[in-house]
């Protein structure tokens, strides 16, 4: 009997000193978890890792780069000291301490920060040119904001660009040239993500590294807050010039009227767009007739001696549309033809208005254009492949009117 109560006061002993130690360790854990947690969030944002990422990424030539998930983050002195306060990407008051900033190991820029530089250095941004002008023109103008807002020099590769626009305070290099700068180690790239959505981290650019953008940049954001001179840069040169007035004037004259015409440019893109099945595969829904009418219509009633000065690489198709339009509504309908596509876009820019079709050329002949824009918000298809890469109010202006 006293062997059993012995034993039975030995258990409880064991359990109150069991749950004396448990107390206090929870209550540790939980004084400790929002620490832990912002811990791992650190973590999980700053990645060093090698190779390419569908995330936005800044690369070191040579070294592994250093990932966020909101794009680059700058970086100014060593670790266990405030070193970078992230500007422009929408991160929640968690993702860093009371005072905003986050601590971060193996700085690629603590050595050249800490070296002196003189004050006549300027660090460069370039863009990696890829497909026609129209993509041409968005990552430019990228570059050309980029550069203004970081205080960099730009300097681009050969594009077709340099024959059409004035472009100028750009250096233009041959493609040995362009590269064999591009692949020194004193390069990051940072690349803009999905083709059609801004990236915010665009507006805080390394400052001990030059810069390539890689990457679509298809938003008025990342250039529209100095859209003047965007629109300077993108000033054709005379030749063209030349031959779009020829074009505009030729539209005037088919209204027959002593009062001045408003001339509405129209682009109409067919061809390539409607014979590879690329494009229907990934949401490039082409506007059909029913668009151009609501468009033209739009203008019709609302502007007098109205005439419709139409760009098209599927002229039979337009021309048996447009023409039926234009009968209806009982206004005039000029076509553009034997030009080159530059002189097109300078024409549809002279332009007092303008109705889009669909693609990066319609894009920016209707940016260039300084009346009322109308654009088809049938692309891209909702729930295509492109639809998941371009968001419409990053891709459209705000003040464009959307029909279909």
């Amino acid at each position: 009997m006293r062997l059993s109560w012995c034993l039975t006061k030995l258990r409880l002993r064991r359990w109150h000193i069991f749950y004396t130690l448990l107390i206090p360790f929870m209550m540790l854990v939980y004084v400790l978890a929002p620490v832990n947690r912002r811990i791992e969030h650190q973590q999980d944002v700053i990645l060093k890792e090698n190779g390419e990422s569908s995330h936005s990424s800044i690369t070191t030539t040579g070294t592994p780069k250093i990932r966020t998930r909101m794009g680059w983050m700058v970086i100014n002195t060593v670790n266990k000291i405030p070193v970078v306060q992230y500007r422009g990407a929408e991160l929640t008051n968690k993702s860093f301490d009371e005072r905003g900033w986050l601590n971060v190991k193996n700085n690629p820029c603590v050595e050249e920060t800490n070296k002196p530089q003189p004050e006549s250095k300027c660090l460069q941004i370039t863009v990696e040119i890829q497909s026609r002008m129209g993509n041409h023109m968005f990552m430019v103008a990228a570059m050309i904001a980029a550069a203004n807002m970081s205080g960099r020099c730009s300097i681009i590769s050969p594009t077709p660009m340099l024959k059409v626009f004035n472009l100028q305070n750009i250096t233009a290099l041959n493609k040995g040239e362009w590269k064999k700068t591009t692949t020194k180690s004193n390069w990051l790239i940072f690349d803009s993500g999905k083709i059609a959505v801004y990236n915010p981290a665009v507006r805080v650019l390394p400052t001990c590294k030059n810069v390539i953008l890689r990457g679509f940049f298809q938003s008025w954001k990342y250039f529209h807050h100095m859209k003047p001179e965007i629109v300077k840069q993108f000033t054709f040169i005379p030749k063209v010039q030349e031959k779009a007035k020829i074009a505009l004037s030729n539209a005037v004259k088919a209204v027959k009227s002593e009062k001045p015409a408003t001339v509405v440019g129209i682009h109409v893109r067919r061809g390539d767009i409607i014979k590879d099945p690329f494009y229907k595969r990934h949401g490039f829904d082409v506007p059909d007739a029913r668009y151009f009418f609501k468009a033209m219509t739009y203008f019709q009633k609302k502007y007098s001696n109205v005439v419709f000065m139409v760009a098209t690489n599927g002229i039979e198709w337009s021309k048996a549309n447009l023409n039926v339009v234009a009968n209806i509504l009982g206004t005039n309908v000029v076509y553009l033809q034997g030009n080159s596509p530059e002189v097109d876009m300078a024409a549809l820019a002279m332009s007092d208005h303008m109705i889009m079709s669909l693609g990066t050329y319609s894009w920016w002949a209707a940016y260039l254009c300084k009346g009322e824009v109308i654009y088809f918000s049938g692309y891209p298809r909702d729930g295509s492949i492109m639809g998941g890469k371009l968001k419409k109010a990053d891709y459209y202006l705000p003040y464009w009117i959307g029909m279909k």
